[in-house]
């Protein structure tokens, strides 16, 4: 493979064209990458003796109008890269001491990768009539130009242009008296379609032989492998890979929803919750990269764009602020477009949690006692996942059985959005549990089991709250900020007080 030429100091450039240019092609799914916008062209090249046909190393090569200068290498090959405002005209001119100049043009089209002609530099003095090569030795890929093309009717590039070399055991390309017949297969393919052409082809005078890949309707990689037969021995090319990206959205392969169903949104602002979308295009597979999705949500501040990466993800952050929920149910929606530039939407639920509630009947530490116990925040929901919740018993000889010592596990809806999807009920935001007599401790199997208190502690992002069950008074709270509140049918309820925004 060519190796990277070495730009001169001074003939380096400031970058981000590049960046923007690729930004603005990717915005509107449907927009195709032919675009007269600035960007980075790359071009491969090489220089050899007219003479000779040996690789020329150390060969100033010169692009302008930029006036870039590049160096080739041990095997005459440069590898260029030009920041360019948008589709025109280069011209390269390549000098080398003892060599008569040379030069070419090419169009340059931004993010593509183009080979140029080999230039041939006459000797000062020399003859070209001694032009030659050996036979075929290898084959080796000269240039391509896209590393990634889009399945068939994907609004991207769906061809590919290879271009091999084959040179002789010295390295230089062979020339027409040694021309060979390469051809050209699949080592790997997705297939639905996708096809190269044509499937074999002499080679030049400068020993290169180009296919084309022509991508089918199923994402995947390719790899080319190229082939010739020299006296009976087959010579055969590395597989180059190329990678084929999905089309454009299709609804039934669009997926959004959050990081964590529920977060402690309405307890403060700017807490952040990820919104993640995956989106396929109608053959299942991931639409190609750069395919924007658009968000918006009801409450809170959602981050309005992400471009998909090469699995059809992207993520946006949710931040909790004002609007907030009235009853702590936002919706997020994802918008896209499909190959009809028509809407793909789809919709999720977040739940911003408040500030922990415990309520408990009955209200009194009592022994053999069954109590019911309802954990949630002040709009009923259910509390974040990871909140633990813990029981216990004091006094003699005592133990609590039942739910005593639970960690939540994230909020679930059920078919809906609204509050009424929301998942509550055993386990969730309600749970039993009993105070017994525990087994007696080796010399105590006279005492008589009493109980004297019964402590629930909830803690978690929603905050951390106690309530205290005495066998004697009321229920209290030593958590700082917590109120108390009793009923007279023996339910107490221990709340915190919101802060001040």
């Amino acid at each position: 493979m060519p190796h990277s030429a070495r730009p001169f100091p001074d003939a380096l450039r400031a970058a981000g064209l590049a960046a923007l240019a690729a930004l603005t092609l990717l915005l509107w799914p449907g927009c195709g990458s032919l675009e007269d916008t600035g960007g980075v062209v790359t071009l491969n090249g090489q220089v050899l003796s007219a003479e000779t046909n040996n690789p020329i190393a150390g060969a100033f090569v010169r692009v302008l109008p930029y006036d870039l200068l590049f160096e080739t290498n041990a095997q005459g090959r440069f590898t260029a890269e030009v920041e360019i405002d948008s589709t025109m005209t280069l011209t390269l001119s390549v000098t080398k001491e003892g060599f008569a100049t040379g030069t070419s043009t090419v169009l340059a089209v931004a993010e593509r990768t183009i080979d140029v002609p080999v230039f041939r530099l006459t000797p000062l003095g020399g003859t070209t009539s001694g032009t030659e090569s050996g036979r075929a030795a290898s084959i080796l890929l000269a240039g391509q130009s896209a590393q990634t093309i889009g399945v068939r009717e994907s609004g991207a590039q769906e061809v590919a242009e290879l271009t091999f070399q084959v040179a002789d055991s010295l390295g230089r390309p062979v020339t027409v008296d040694n021309a060979v017949t390469v051809r050209f297969r699949f080592g790997a393919s997705p297939g639905e379609g996708a096809f190269l052409h044509p499937e074999s082809v002499r080679t030049d005078n400068n020993g290169r032989a180009a296919v084309t890949l022509s991508s089918g309707t199923r994402a995947g990689v390719v790899q080319v492998v190229a082939e010739a037969t020299v006296e009976g021995r087959t010579l055969r090319s590395q597989p180059v890979a190329i990678t084929i990206h999905g089309g454009l959205p299709d609804q039934a392969h669009f997926s959004v929803g959050p990081g964590r169903v529920n977060f402690p949104g309405l307890r403060t602002f700017g807490l952040t919750n990820p919104v993640s979308v995956i989106v396929g295009d109608r053959y299942g597979n991931p639409v190609r990269p750069g395919t924007a999705v658009y968000f918006t949500t009801s409450h809170g501040v959602i981050e309005g764009s992400v471009l998909t990466d090469a699995q059809g993800r992207g993520a946006v952050t949710l931040l909790s602020a004002n609007p907030l929920p009235e009853d702590g149910i936002a919706v997020v929606t994802a918008t896209t477009a499909d190959a009809n530039r028509q809407p793909v939407t789809s919709r999720t639920a977040v739940v911003f949690s408040g500030l922990p509630r415990i309520s408990v009947t009955p209200d009194r530490a009592r022994l053999d006692q069954t109590y019911q116990l309802v954990v949630d925040d002040q709009n009923g929901n259910p509390l974040v996942g990871g909140t633990t919740i813990r029981v216990r018993v004091e006094g003699t000889q005592v133990q609590a059985v039942g739910s005593t010592d639970i960690t939540l596990d994230d909020t679930a809806f059920l078919n809906g959005l609204t509050y009424d999807d929301v998942v509550r009920g055993p386990g969730v935001t309600t749970f039993a549990f009993r105070t017994a007599s525990a087994a007696p401790d080796d010399g105590n199997a006279d005492v008589t089991p009493e109980v004297e208190s019964v402590t629930i502690t909830v803690s978690g992002e929603n905050g951390t709250l106690e309530l205290v069950l005495t066998r004697n008074g009321p229920a209290l709270s030593r958590t700082p900020d917590a109120v108390v509140l009793h009923r007279p049918d023996g339910h107490a309820t221990a709340r915190l007080d919101p802060p001040s925004r």
